[in-house]
């Protein structure tokens, strides 16, 4: 059921012709039922609405029968149908069946709906639902009737259907709909002639036509009737909407030009920038004519910032002209005549300068005019305007104008003296406008020559005004991009910016990361698109092949590797980048020799916009690239490989594609990257050959691999099909490796636990066939400990798995390879147990402990070597033992308890069984000397002489020696000389560092301090046999001597957490001592105080310990 209760009163429905309701009193009644149905309507106002002009004498009886009438006609001819109207309490209630509509409560809803659509940009839908409401309440409301009811419903219709006039008229005019806009906009200024939303609707609609003229002349005359009529001036919206129209002249197909920012955005920051114009506007009131002119790239805000001002002035009631240059116009000095055009159409003729008829008609028809005509008649109005008030004249792209223009220009730089004119000019950055004119650059240098111009450089937005912007466009937008993201991506540009805020703000647009293969909307704005054409159909051939290529390369690009993926000759690759550079499309890293693209945006629309074969074509032809030039480097290129290689991979697999893949993924797991080294082996995998099973086979073993340092749950599963992929392809040292990774996935884990025992027994089981490689006697040790630890029994003949696992971990001394010796050595240990060789265990803890030392947590792997030693009796593990008991003595300061502990040691024969350097039990001397050094005296014979070069030094040192000594430690530290490698590494440099503390030489205590800074947690000592010191502890020491105070606070703190652990008294004291020389010399509020502190404890800890006191 629809009801009607516009126009004539009636009720439609369906499957009946429509009834209509003829007596007046009747329709009045119907219409307040209807439309206050809610609650009902009381009988005295029921009958005050049907009889506004006094109540007659039976109106009780009267009333009864007008709402009889209203029965029947809802009813109709339904004998049966239940009653419409009920009284009760007084009151009357209209029941509506189910469904009903009523035309004014429908035309309400439309008109909400269709400013929510036009605030969404559905433009179509937001008319469609405004010209409907229209069409509804531009009906009249009883028009036989009168009455307060009556009226008060009128004009709540009258403000719906101006309000829907309006919203349908900007709507067309977002449409283009040029015709509708304007008739919408008439309707809704005739209906409501004093409300300046519906003329600024109107000013929209001519603006949308191409007249801005109209749009001009429509404010003007808003502004004498609000004068005339109320005597106020138009709202502060009215006035900087008709501001923006000078700064909104309507796009011409004549020219190419990179996209504006739409009129609609924020003006947000330019503080400096708008204080200058606005200094030089200042002056021109006072009289003092000049032009300022705006440079930068397209879209950075030029146009916006002159026409902030032009708002400003307007407001103020200031005289502001516009006018834009196009390339290749068809009117002489058009931005000149559009601005002069613009002011006299939009000028009262009372308000206008004395101008005589012969200037007034050149200005309205400039194409019938002579050239002279027309340059006398444009300089006499802007002279004769600018010598009666302030005139601030806008000339928009002026490096696209014509000579004709740079001609007045030049004129009225000489006649303006006297006048108040501002020229306010934009142009584009030299180099990014190649169809700029000479007589552009000859007209600046002219004028800048008379000392008339002043410029203004305009570059990006920085972060602070682009979260100024975020606030203003996006502000409720979840995910957005930070503000130093958006700034490095668009470096600031402000239509760049809010085309990437808006996209943003889109509900509607698709997740680029979604990968979802039916989805057709952009992964970037389409105005980055444009943008993007526009500045690259502005340079030539050759430099738009380069960045076309370059695009393919990511954020970054080296010029020779780019110019033979283009194909292009050394000289037009560098013809080519000055292009782009000129153009400030590309910038130079520095440092670096590489370039990268200015707005990253504008390259990923560039490179979205290539086909896919020829994204496939650029990434093979980078990668070959890369391969032929930097053949000696390629580790440095994984990534960058990888990444090319996937991106042209061939269907249906590449196997270049595959291993470049597992490379990146290689170096991202030594950087650190455990996930980014599952994504690109999952990457790799995708690009298998699906015939090839044993590539395959690796793939997945690797991606099981890394799956599993990443701690991810799915890898067992990965690892276990790898694994029999792998066996039943031959490939036994693969299937081990992901036996291994999948035996510690399950060791805590019921799930495959068996799966991953059988498997481990079927590869150390295997004979392999002689075309199939056996696994090697590491691994298999390897595979041994796994099904010891899964509870499984381990098998005979383990010895030649113990003896690899015993050489590979010499291999593995010293602190390069702490994580994988501490691995090696824990299985070995338990393979070890498993088997009851005492022996081969003794070494093994041994092992396990030296590594756990270098790496700072020794407690525990010390405590398993004593224990392994107490319960094997082996000669072997009391001489390392007693060798660890000295070097605590000397690092707790009981020296004498050292020495006695000394003459008990008894070496250990140097057989080919242990292979432990140095040999246990002759490291005992060794520590005396360090003992020697605390004690600061070499003459107690504590120690023997030395081979070492580093122990001679500091022998030498002690004695009072300086010279020879200083060459010895700086040639170590230098390389000059080469140090040792495995676990005496740590120990030597440790005595290199005491030396070079000793010798006070800045240089030489730099040299250390970059051989120690990769260890800063390590222990410097040969494990747990030796100490000479921690790193921190040296660190801290030779930031000292360098005078870097912070560094070295830094290091000695945590060297006083370490030696507290320790016990280590001796090392605390100098600590403290370092620690309070850093103080006194950094000179902080509070630092001398705690320096004397920290001094004054160290001197007593060290008196304790019969050491001489030391100042530092």
């Amino acid at each position: 059921m629809l009801i009607r209760l516009t126009g004539l009163i009636t009720i439609e429905r369906d499957d009946a012709p429509p009834r209509h309701l003829s007596s007046a009193q009747a329709q009045v009644a119907f219409a307040r039922l209807t439309l206050e149905r809610s609650g009902g309507t009381s009988r005295d106002l029921l009958a005050d609405t049907v009889w506004p002009e006094g109540l007659p004498d039976t109106w009780a009886s009267a009333l009864r029968s007008v709402v009889s009438r209203v029965r029947g006609f809802v009813v109709g001819g339904d004998i049966a149908a239940s009653p419409p109207i009920i009284a009760h309490g007084g009151r009357y209630l209209l029941k509506l069946p189910a469904g009903a509509t009523v035309d004014l409560e429908l035309a309400e809803t439309e008109v909400t709906q269709a400013g929510e659509a036009y605030g969404k940009g559905e433009f179509a839908d937001a008319e469609r639902l405004a010209a409907a409401a229209v069409a509804t309440l531009e009906r009249p409301f009883l028009p036989d009737h009168e009455g307060e009811w009556v009226t008060g419903v009128r004009e709540r219709t009258a403000e719906l259907l101006v309000s829907a006039l309006e919203t349908a008229s900007l709507a067309a005019s977002a449409r283009h709909d040029e015709r509708n806009a304007l008739r919408f906009a008439d309707e809704a200024v005739r209906r409501a002639p004093l409300r300046e939303s519906a003329h600024r609707c109107r000013m929209t609609a001519h603006v949308a036509a191409g007249n801005r003229a109209e749009a001009l002349r429509c404010y003007h005359e808003l502004r004498r009737m609000l004068a005339e009529e109320l005597g106020i001036d138009p709202a502060p919206e009215t006035q900087a909407a008709y501001a923006e129209l000078l700064g909104s002249p309507v796009m011409t197909p004549a020219r190419t030009r990179a996209p504006r920012a739409r009129s609609s955005a924020p003006f947000v920051g330019r503080r400096q920038e708008l204080a200058r114009l606005s200094a030089a506007w200042a002056q021109a009131e006072d009289g003092a004519s000049h032009m300022v002119l705006v440079t930068g790239e397209p879209g950075v805000g030029k146009t916006r910032l002159v026409t902030e001002l032009a708002k400003r002035i307007s407001v103020a009631g200031g005289v502001v002209m516009y006018g834009r240059c196009d390339d290749k116009a068809s009117v002489p000095c058009q931005a000149f005549v559009e601005a002069a055009g613009g002011f006299v159409a939009a000028t009262p003729q009372d308000a206008l300068p004395p101008l005589g008829r012969a200037t007034l008609s050149a200005i309205a028809d400039p194409m019938v005019s002579t050239r002279t005509d027309l340059l006398l008649a444009l300089t006499d109005l802007l002279i004769k305007t600018a010598s009666e008030q302030p005139v601030y004249l806008v000339l928009d792209d002026l490096d696209m104008a014509d000579d004709d223009t740079f001609v007045l220009l030049r004129r009225l730089a000489r006649r303006c003296q006297g006048t108040s004119l501002l020229v306010a000019a934009t142009a584009a950055t030299p180099g990014h406008r190649p169809t700029a004119s000479d007589d552009f650059a000859s007209a600046i240098h002219d004028v800048d020559r008379d000392g008339w111009l002043r410029r203004i450089a305009l570059a990006g937005m920085d972060e602070a005004d682009v979260g100024a912007l975020i606030r203003r466009v996006a502000p409720d937008t979840p995910d957005l991009p930070k503000p130093h993201e958006l700034v490095a991506d668009t470096a600031g540009n402000t239509f760049l910016l809010l085309e990437l805020l808006r996209w943003h703000s889109d509900p509607y647009r698709s997740d680029p990361n979604s990968g979802d293969p039916n989805s057709t909307k952009p992964s970037l704005p389409s105005g980055a698109a444009d943008y993007a054409n526009a500045r690259m159909a502005a340079i030539d051939h050759t430099a738009r092949q380069l960045l076309r290529t370059a695009a393919a390369a990511g954020a970054g690009f080296e010029l020779d590797l780019v110019a033979e993926a283009a194909d292009l000759a050394e000289h037009e690759a560098f013809e080519a980048l000055d292009t782009a550079v000129h153009a400030q499309l590309v910038t130079e890293t520095p440092t670096t020799y590489e370039y990268r693209f200015v707005h990253d945006v504008v390259r990923r629309a560039i490179y979205e916009q290539a086909s896919a074969a020829r994204r496939r074509w650029l990434h093979t032809r980078l990668a070959d690239a890369i391969e032929h030039r930097r053949a000696g480097e390629l580790r440095r290129y994984s990534r960058t490989m990888a990444h090319h290689r996937a991106a042209g991979a061939i269907p249906h697999g590449d196997q270049r594609a595959v291993r470049w893949g597992w490379r990146a993924a290689a170096r991202a797991s030594q950087d650190g990257s455990p996930h980014e080294a599952v994504h690109l082996h999952r990457q790799a995998l995708r690009h298998v050959p699906s015939a090839d099973h044993e590539l395959r086979a690796e793939a997945l073993t690797n991606l099981g691999l890394a799956q599993l340092a990443a701690g991810q749950r799915e890898c067992e599963q990965t690892l276990l099909d790898g694994a029999i992929q792998a066996l039943h392809n031959g490939r036994l040292t693969m299937a081990a490796q992901a036996a291994l990774g999948l035996a510690d996935v399950v060791q805590d884990q019921p799930r495959l636990r068996s799966e991953a025992a059988a498997l481990i027994e079927m590869l150390v089981g295997t004979t392999p066939p002689r075309a199939v490689s056996a696994i090697d006697d590491v691994t298999v040790g390897r595979l041994l400990a796994r099904l010891a630890r899964l509870g499984r029994p381990v098998p005979i003949g383990t010895k030649p798995a113990l003896t690899a696992m015993s050489r590979e971990l010499q291999l593995l001394e010293g602190p390069a390879n702490v994580r994988r010796r501490a691995q090696l050595a824990g299985e070995m240990l338990a393979v070890a147990e498993a088997v009851e060789d005492t022996y081969e265990a003794v070494i093994a803890a041994h092992h396990r402990a030296m590594a756990a030392e270098l790496s700072g947590d020794g407690t525990q792997a010390l405590a398993e070597l004593v224990d392994v030693v107490d319960r094997a009796g082996e000669q072997l593990g009391h001489a390392l033992l007693l060798d660890r008991s000295v070097a605590i003595a000397v690092t707790q300061g009981q020296f004498a308890k050292a020495v006695a502990m000394t003459s008990q040691v008894h070496r250990v024969p140097d057989d080919t069984d242990h292979r432990i350097q140095p040999v246990p039990g002759t490291l005992a001397a060794r520590q005396l000397l360090v003992a020697g050094w605390l004690r600061g005296r070499a003459d107690d014979g504590w120690f023997t002489g030395t081979n070492e070069a580093a122990e001679q030094s500091l022998i030498a040192l002690i004695g009072g020696e300086r010279g020879l000594p200083h060459l010895t430690v700086r040639a170590l530290a230098t390389g000059v000389e080469p140090l040792p490698s495995g676990d005496e590494w740590p120990h030597v440099v440790g005595l290199l560092a005491l030396g070079a503390h000793e010798l006070g030489d800045p240089a030489t205590a730099e040299a250390l301090r970059k051989l120690l800074e990769p260890y800063a947690e390590l222990n410097c000592g040969i494990g747990y046999r030796t100490f000479a010191g921690s790193a921190s502890f040296h660190l801290g020491r030779l930031a000292v001597i360098v005078g870097d105070w912070d560094d070295a606070e830094q290091h000695l703190t945590a060297a006083l957490t370490g030696f507290g652990e320790r016990q280590a008294r001796p090392w605390t004291a100098l600590t403290q001592l370092a620690l309070a020389q850093a103080m006194e010399a950094r000179g902080r509020a509070g630092d001398r105080r705690r320096a004397e502190t920290l001094r004054a404890e160290a001197n007593w800890t060290l008196a304790s310990l019969d050491l001489r006191p030391r100042s530092a």
